[in-house]
């Protein structure tokens, strides 16, 4: 489903620069759920934009769908994220002028389907993530939970071979970070698609299929 090789990332000039990843490499297989765990600033959310094709790496190679994405065009890369991946972040990131049922629509509008087709499937994904009820309202009107289920419902409208989630606990309360925690298990159980977790959270790391660590930019699965 997705994999990366020899991904190397860092920031700053070539003179001060700082070694963020130094040759990570992971494979995700179909329906897999794998969490990267690591101290805060030990470059998860880098690896993840990496590897979701948003921030392109000092060097290294990432498949997806056994497409090179860092080979692409610009526009091909787009639609192959658009297609392929689902992004879920730990702010949410919802779009605060639009309603829930809007935010989740977005994708598929983005993708040239019509208002009509794109309101379907988003009710029938906020039906599916517990928060119907909540469709018309704005991001301010609602808790955090239910943002982040937004979120979660926003990444898999495309129905995408991956979903990648950086801290999707992280902004929560303990009783919600429990609720979003099965609600991600639950919809990777349900499907065929695969989910790569940057986490802090124990419990999450625990429930899924592999782990990984991440420390002083070296990644290294945790058997």
């Amino acid at each position: 489903m997705l994999a990366a090789s020899g991904i190397y990332c860092s920031y700053g000039s070539a003179d001060a620069s700082i070694k963020v990843l130094r040759g990570a490499d992971i494979t995700i297989k179909v329906g897999e759920v794998v969490a990267v765990t690591g101290p805060s600033g030990s470059g998860k959310s880098t690896l993840l934009h990496a590897l979701g094709l948003l921030e392109r790496p000092d060097r290294g190679k990432v498949l997806v769908c056994d497409e090179d994405g860092w080979e692409l065009s610009t526009r091909k890369r787009a639609e192959l994220r658009n297609r392929k991946i689902g992004f879920v972040f730990q702010f949410h990131h919802l779009l605060e002028e639009f309603t829930l049922r809007e935010n989740v629509m977005m994708p598929c509008l983005i993708a040239g389907e019509s208002s009509e087709e794109a309101a379907s499937k988003a009710d029938r994904l906020l039906e599916k993530v517990g928060i119907i009820h909540r469709a018309s309202h704005f991001p301010s009107r609602v808790s955090g939970g239910e943002k982040q289920r937004a979120a979660i419902a926003r990444a898999i409208v495309m129905k995408p071979d991956i979903v990648l989630a950086d801290e999707p606990t992280g902004n929560l309360d303990a009783d919600t970070s429990v609720e979003v925690e099965n609600l991600i298990m639950k919809l990777a159980d349900e499907g065929s698609r695969s989910f790569l977790l940057a986490t802090h959270s124990q419990d999450l790391a625990s429930a899924v299929h592999r782990r990984f660590s991440l420390s002083s930019g070296v990644l290294s699965e945790v058997l």
